[in-house]
């Protein structure tokens, strides 16, 4: 029942934008801040067109090093509830909004 929960759990943390960013040490990350882009924007000194661009051109690579080098809202999870997680490598999911409810 317990794995049951933890698989939910890993589901849940999926819908909220979380990927895993270490299988070895079960973190899971996701984009926190709205306007990311415009985050990267400004550090790697680009237009806001330009870093669309980017960021089209080069599909959840921006993403995935958003969520390692830069998110602030990282989980220590169970080994089950990462492996429900996908992987940050080459995941395009961008912001989501996170669901402050406990389930």
């Amino acid at each position: 029942m317990a794995k049951k929960s933890m698989v939910i759990t890993g589901e849940s943390l999926a819908r909220q934008g979380y990927c895993r960013i270490s299988k070895r040490k079960n973190v899971v990350a996701r984009i926190d801040v709205e306007n990311w882009v415009e985050v990267f924007a400004k550090h790697f000194d680009k237009t806001l067109h330009e870093m669309f661009s980017e960021i089209l051109g080069n599909p959840g690579h921006y993403e995935d090093l958003f969520r390692r080098e830069w998110s602030k809202d990282c989980l220590d999870v169970s080994l089950t509830t990462a492996r429900t997680v996908p992987s940050s490598f080459e995941c395009a999911v961008g912001y989501e909004e996170k669901d402050e409810t406990p389930e």
